[in-house]
């Protein structure tokens, strides 16, 4: 008998019984379907990220009032996630979330960077960008830089820093398409943080000319969980007008992408870094606070569609590295998407997503969070209020006297909510005894988290 189990007789029968199939005219059986060749990697990489934009804030997630073109085609072409996490919800923490592939327990990065310098992510710290770089991809940046106040974004993989105005916002489409047809031979990896849903400086949403909103038609998304009132539309309406100039900026690159023949081959990825400045949502671990838009669009390599697995945005640098075929960021707490995101039957998703909340811009507010598909528990190590979400107006102090606005009250020990039957997350199920084995659990997930990640605040649970 041959090594591998077949004799010279059962080769024998093997080749008669087909001779005989042959003269009988039945057709010789097919052979066995070739796998097919896998896809090589895409040749660039565009990651758009906007600045507090809620994670429904687009109109093909049915936002009303204004339309979205450009973001809504992006969301046709891609694998888009319906239930993807930020892990905190203010923005030097997240970006610096997306770049490491680490939670801000571990990468240090646990609040406003331009308020708090200490908290820059030193440049010896491993980022994705880094990882590209060393790899010889040509890496640029332009918009908003968060993760350090110390050093530009040269000291972190970045070869080229386009230029923005004062406040970094990105107000011209024309670098980012110049930069592109120069690297448009090369493997190349662009990132733009679009400022336009956040707030200016003076803590206002100002319309921008040429992409004005009627305030008749400025209703707030009822995710917010605010009320339609006269002073919250003038500043919805300027919210959206924002929207409208960031995508007709983001279709302008687009199509520029289209135009040189480089859209098949180029994934882009859009996210959010967390909720909208307004009360409830921003600097909140509540759904709509760390909830993001998420949008991974590869033509040659990924087939669109709908997902609604949890996903978080520690898994980003993973995902983006993996997709490339690259390793790196080894000590990466996330992990990658892309088997999902090829359709793998076998991909098992998150049953838990972990959030966690240090400080905004003042004090410190420290806060973890776990969330399953179902249930959603808080855990608040002190009792600052969560916020108004940034911005000015009188309205808000009149809002704060309103029983379902909680944001501007001590925030209890423990919340438990239920997502199913409590999707604003308003009724408080921490203390309510037929809950009382649910609590237990997911105070286990969290310690059992906490401790995996050697988060520091693991004592005071």
């Amino acid at each position: 008998m041959s090594d591998d189990g077949w004799s010279r007789r059962d080769f024998g029968k093997g080749a008669m019984a087909l001779g005989a199939a042959s003269l009988l005219g039945c057709p010789e059986p097919d052979p066995a379907p070739a796998d097919p060749p896998p896809v090589a990697p895409p040749q660039g990489v565009v990651l758009i990220t906007a600045d507090d934009l809620g994670w429904r804030d687009l109109a093909a997630y049915g936002l009303t009032g204004i339309a979205t073109p450009a973001l809504d085609a992006l969301v046709a072409d891609s694998v888009g996630f319906s239930r993807a996490f930020d892990v905190v919800s203010t923005c030097s923490s997240s970006r610096a979330t997306y770049a490491t592939g680490q939670y801000p327990h571990t990468h240090g990065v646990t609040g406003l960077v331009h308020r708090h310098p200490e908290l820059s992510l030193p440049p010896t710290h491993p980022t994705f960008m880094r990882t590209l770089q060393d790899a010889g991809w040509a890496t640029a940046i332009q918009g908003k830089w968060h993760l350090s106040d110390v050093e530009r974004p040269e000291a972190f993989g970045f070869d080229t820093y386009l230029p923005t105005n004062i406040d970094q916002v990105i107000d011209t489409s024309n670098d980012a398409i110049w930069w592109l047809q120069d690297h448009r031979d090369s493997r190349f990896y662009l990132e733009l943080n679009y400022m336009q849903p956040h707030r200016d400086v003076f803590g206002d949403y100002p319309q921008q000319a040429g992409f004005e909103v009627d305030e008749a038609v400025a209703t707030p998304p009822d995710w917010w969980g605010l009320p339609d009132w006269p002073e919250i539309r003038a500043e919805v309406a300027g919210y959206l007008s924002r929207l409208r100039w960031m995508d007709a900026l983001i279709g302008e690159v687009l199509g520029a992408l289209e135009g040189a023949g480089l859209a098949e081959d180029t994934l882009v990825v859009f996210v959010s870094d967390n909720g909208p400045a307004f009360p409830g949502c921003k600097t909140t671990l509540y759904d709509r606070g760390v909830g993001t838009p998420l949008l991974f669009r590869w033509p040659a390599g990924l087939a669109a569609g709908d997902r609604d697995e949890l996903v978080s945005s520690v898994d980003l640098a993973p995902t983006i590295l993996d997709l490339l075929g690259i390793d790196g960021l080894p000590d990466a707490q996330g992990r990658s998407l892309a088997p999902t995101l090829r359709g793998d039957p076998d991909w098992a998703p998150a049953t838990a997503l972990f959030s966690e909340h240090e400080r905004h811009a003042g004090g410190e507010k420290p806060t973890r969070a776990v969330r399953t598909e179902r249930f959603k528990y808080i855990r608040n190590l002190n009792d600052v209020p969560w916020g108004d979400g940034g911005g000015n107006g009188a309205w808000k102090e009149v809002l704060a006297l309103e029983p379902d606005q909680t944001w501007d009250e001590p925030r209890p020990p423990e919340e438990l909510f239920d997502l199913e039957a409590d999707p604003l997350e308003r009724v408080n199920l921490a203390t309510d005894p037929a809950f009382a084995g649910e609590l237990d659990a997911m105070r286990g997930r969290l310690a059992d988290w906490m401790a995996a990640t050697d988060d520091a605040r693991l004592p005071e649970l």
